[in-house]
């Protein structure tokens, strides 16, 4: 290490913050033509040599520079640039898998809405081929929540042959669909 180097360790290491500013105005500018060599981006560069200079000046007491300052300072902002190169790739590696996972759900969900689309039409169809009094009765109980109580006095039937209809036709819904999901 040169006399001028050991003389700027020496002062920064006790904290001197005019030998830091001379450090920083004489080598700014190249590191951050080196770092942008790797970064592609001059503000990354920038970025990246302000990082290393302030973990310099944090670390100030514990940094032992074993060859000259410009080294050290060279091989910081290199293994900063892999460092974010490297992190640049795993956040777009991320992004790349949430923007997949989102596109995978909202095809699900679209075509999770047309199969229920599908189902929906099918019940209904199912629905309108059962006996009138018997359609009648589920969709009283079923669609418009009346019980069976309710749906009795409306149709003018007995309670229980409610009961009786309504299960009659949740055994041949049960029928008709099972065999049109078998069919798909």
């Amino acid at each position: 290490m040169s006399d001028r180097d050991s003389r700027w360790a020496e002062r920064i290491q006790k904290g001197d913050e005019q030998a830091f500013e001379e450090l920083f105005r004489a080598h700014y500018s190249e590191l951050c033509g080196f770092a942008a060599d790797y970064l592609s981006s001059v503000d990354r560069a920038r970025d990246v040599v302000q990082d290393t200079f302030l973990e310099i000046w944090r670390r100030r007491g514990d940094i032992k520079i074993k060859s000259s300052i410009k080294s050290y300072l060279y091989q910081s902002v290199r293994n900063r640039a892999l460092n974010e190169i490297r992190k640049s790739k795993t956040k777009s590696e991320y992004l790349e898998a949430v923007k997949s996972e989102t596109e995978g759900r909202e095809k699900r969900t679209a075509i999770n809405k047309i199969e229920m689309s599908k189902l929906s039409d099918e019940v209904n169809e199912a629905i309108s081929e059962l006996p009138e009094r018997r359609r009648m009765a589920f969709l009283l109980h079923r669609r418009h929540g009346f019980t069976y109580k309710e749906v009795a006095q409306i149709m003018g039937i007995a309670p229980k042959t409610v009961e009786n209809q309504i299960g009659r036709a949740l055994k041949s819904l049960r029928s008709q669909l099972s065999r049109a999901v078998k069919v798909r």
